[in-house]
This record gives C-alpha cells, structure tokens and sequence, in this order.
C-alpha cells in the first residue's frame, strides 16, 4: 500500500466523527424528543450560550402612553416625558429617576413630531442624582415650527443613558 492511501482511513474516520458530532449537535433535540428518558447532553449546553444573546430573551421595554388632560405621558422604565401644546410651541417636561445604589448622571433624548413632516430632538443631561431621587427639566420644543403645531404630538423617548 502506498503512502497516499495510508491516510485515507485516518481521514475518511476523522471526516465521519465530525460528522457525527455536527449531526448530534443539530440533532439533539430531535433525539430528545424521540427518547424523553434519556436526556441529550448537546441541548442543554448549544441552548444556554444563546439565551443571553437572544433578543427575544432580553425584550426592550415598550413605552407607555397616557394623558392628563391636555398633557401627554409617556413612560419608559424610570423615565417620564410630559407634553402640553401650548402659544409658544410644546411644553416638554422629563423626569428622570435614578433606581440605582449609587450617584449617576443620565441622559435623555427625547423627539417630538407631527407624524407626517417635522420633527425636533432635544437632550437632557441629568448630572449626579442621587440614589433613589429624580431628576426633572423642562423646556419648549418647536417655537420655531412654521406651521401648526399637532394638538397631539408624537413623543418618542430615543434614548436613556446611565452613566
């Protein structure tokens, strides 16, 4: 036998176990299901890594919309953005709650919008709020709208960020 044909069983035994392996990697669950007595031992470690990246392991938050009267809430986690038409544009306000242990700053960046053609964003920066204390600013958004302003602005809170 010659060299070159030496090798062939090393690599066609070497190609059959990956194959194994793989099958029995995809497979396992099917395995399981087929044999509910005998655990898979490649289910549970190929289904753990993937639960924390998962996004649907970690769902965003939906906001929550409300109203006072005239005035529009939206809620997201710790953060409410209060909104009110008034003669010089949206009166926006933004409270910030700081549930965390520690002193920390937080950043908000909220849009308001017609729905259809305008849209402006502002920032506000909360600096070191204390534990357990919120944080409130308010200022007017879209004075300088050419236009009507809606009655019922969308509000959008872009972004939180703790730090």
């Amino acid at each position: 036998m010659s060299p070159r044909h030496a090798l062939r069983p090393g690599a066609w035994g070497a190609a059959l176990l990956l194959t194994v392996l793989i099958a029995g990697c995809s497979n396992g669950d099917n395995h399981a299901s087929e044999n509910s007595t005998i655990p898979s031992p490649s289910a549970t470690p190929s289904s753990a890594p993937s639960a924390p990246v998962s996004p649907e392991a970690s769902p965003e938050p939906s906001p929550v919309i409300s109203y006072l009267g005239k005035t529009k809430i939206v809620t997201l986690g710790d953060t409410e953005i209060r909104a009110t038409r008034n003669e010089l544009g949206i009166n926006v306000a933004c409270n910030a709650t700081n549930t965390a242990d520690r002193t920390r700053n937080i950043r908000v960046t909220v849009s308001i919008g017609n729905g259809d053609d305008w849209v402006t964003t502002n920032n506000f920066n909360f600096k070191q709020i204390p534990a357990g204390q919120t944080a409130s600013e308010s200022t007017v958004m879209g004075g300088s709208f050419e236009g009507d302003l809606p009655d019922d602005p969308e509000i959008h809170i872009d972004n939180v960020v703790y730090y």
